[in-house]
């Protein structure tokens, strides 16, 4: 209940501290009347290859203005195995992610970076078959290239870093110690879609 809270808290500030990007911010003067502009947002949809390959699904869209972008995710994927600690079997991540992404150029191209926050439920398995849960608040950081292949397709080799804000004691799951990893790296290529 509490770490439900802590990530509603995270979200609503994520989002106040970043709203200011996505509002009208140009102004024009027409006989000592100013009228805003209306803003131009872009949206978008992206897939990601390694959900795929880790057995799992992603569902990814953007909406945007000039050089930033929120970017909403959720994703399921098995863990690699060479991942699992002594005595795990299978470990299940599902991760919903809200990412905040700034372009160095216009209209999405070129190099971007930014911060997100997330929370994952990892769903882990032992050797025994028993079954337990662990659920954590996520900052993440990352950075990629979005090369566009014509006005509305592109793909982006990224990479980024996430780390438990909550989350990161070890669980007991019978007779097994489930330890949450503190820092997780992740690399990938998505393929995305332009919508307007």
């Amino acid at each position: 209940m509490k770490k439900s809270l802590a990530m509603r808290y995270l979200i609503i500030l994520f989002i106040l501290f970043n709203i200011s990007t996505l509002k009208a911010q140009d102004s024009i003067i027409i006989d000592k009347i100013t009228i805003l502009k209306a803003p131009q947002l872009s949206v978008g949809i992206e897939q990601d290859i390694l959900p795929y390959i880790l057995k799992g699904y992603i569902v990814t869209a953007w909406i945007g203005r000039d050089f930033f972008r929120y970017r909403f995710s959720y994703a399921q994927a098995n863990t690699p195995d060479f991942t699992h600690g002594e005595g795990i079997d299978k470990e299940r991540v599902n991760a919903f992610g809200l990412s905040f992404e700034y372009f160095f150029k216009e209209k999405y191209r070129g190099l971007w970076f930014g911060p997100g926050i997330g929370y994952w439920s990892n769903y882990v398995t032992t050797d025994d078959g028993t079954k337990g849960t662990n659920q954590s608040v996520i900052f993440s950081l990352g950075g990629g290239y979005n090369y566009y292949l014509n006005r509305w397709l592109y793909i982006s080799p990224w990479l980024a870093l996430h780390t438990r804000v909550s989350g990161s004691d070890k669980v007991n799951i019978g007779s097994t110690i489930y330890t949450p990893a503190l820092v997780t790296p992740e690399m990938s290529v998505k393929v995305g879609v332009k919508i307007f």
